[in-house]
């Protein structure tokens, strides 16, 4: 499977393709190349980045999802290629819209979320926090939930600051902001390629230029980011400190290439189960059942993390 998430930080530089492969020319006159197999994403966060229209063309071709930055590091956009009926039953199954099938798949969806969320507030130290008992309530209330869980999150990080969805003016939230955004990416090209409607959602509203299906399905996924910027940010005290994006960029980078996590007692790299829990969904819909289902376990994250850091500190 094709894994790199190409990070582009340096400005002024000219994206091209040639015989299968991606080049970047820098403006000393130096040029790299990778594969366009081995490519899943490219983010551009710098600017004055030029893309020739026959590289982009084949980058959809190849259905490689590009995620545009502003000068601020802000994600603003994705080119992603079009989307396709891959298997007609599920594409007739979704848009059909069963609601109780919806129902039941959003409350393990929201579920996975939010325990997710505790597990993390639970390896973090975080003060005691009550996230699965409300998790577990008849009524669910999310922005209850989410007001703790943030509380608790960033006051454990050391700067009890508020949660900032966008625009965001703080480094903390900048990051958060960008992670999610990186997997929102890869969630998109996963749903695009085995051929579900993005702008069909499962609980989010569909809206003008909105793809309420991809947020639907990344929110499982959140609390992986959440956990990595805290590893950084313990790693990582002085480059913290400085508010240094592209640290960030390639420690993000490297977990997502390199870390992994185990589906049925098989281990895959993180990159990699998305394409698997968008397979699963598809499934579900086939029968509209939810029983198969995959959603991501961040406690499986944890135990991966500590073998990483131990075998790094015994080399």
């Amino acid at each position: 499977m094709s894994y790199h998430i190409l990070h582009i930080t340096t400005s002024n530089c000219i994206l091209s393709s040639d015989r299968g492969l991606l080049f970047c020319e820098y403006k000393s006159g130096e040029k790299n190349s990778i594969a366009i197999a081995d490519i899943r994403a490219i983010i551009i966060a710098s600017h004055g980045v030029t893309i020739t229209n026959s590289c982009i063309a084949k980058l959809m071709e190849n259905n490689i999802v590009i995620l545009h930055c502003n000068n601020s590091y802000k994600p603003v956009g994705w080119s992603v290629p079009l989307e396709r009926i891959v298997r007609p039953q599920v594409f007739y199954k979704q848009i059909e819209q069963n609601p109780d099938f919806e129902k039941q798949l959003w409350k393990n969806i929201l579920i996975a979320k939010v325990t997710n969320q505790a597990k993390n507030l639970d390896a973090m130290g975080a003060a005691e926090h009550n996230l699965y008992k409300l998790i577990n309530k008849p009524l669910v209330n999310e922005a209850n939930i989410a007001k703790q869980y943030w509380q608790k999150y960033f006051t454990t990080l050391g700067n009890p600051i508020k949660r900032e969805h966008f625009n965001a003016e703080t480094f903390e939230n900048g990051c958060l902001n960008y992670g999610y955004a990186v997997i929102s990416s890869l969630i998109y090209r996963s749903i695009i390629v085995h051929g579900l409607i993005a702008g069909l959602g499962i609980h989010h509203k569909g809206k003008y230029k909105s793809t309420p299906l991809v947020y639907d399905l990344m929110e499982p996924y959140r609390a992986f980011i959440d956990y990595y910027f805290y590893c950084f940010v313990k790693e990582n005290e002085e480059k913290y400190k400085a508010a240094e994006y592209k640290e960030w960029f390639k420690y993000l980078a490297n977990c997502i290439k390199n870390y992994r996590i185990k589906i049925d007692n098989i281990s895959y790299k993180f990159i990699d189960t998305i394409d698997i829990y968008i397979e699963r969904i598809i499934d579900a819909y086939l029968k509209f059942d939810c029983t198969n289902i995959f959603l991501p376990d961040i406690k499986e994250q944890y135990l991966h993390i500590d073998k990483h850091r131990n075998r790094e500190y015994e080399e």
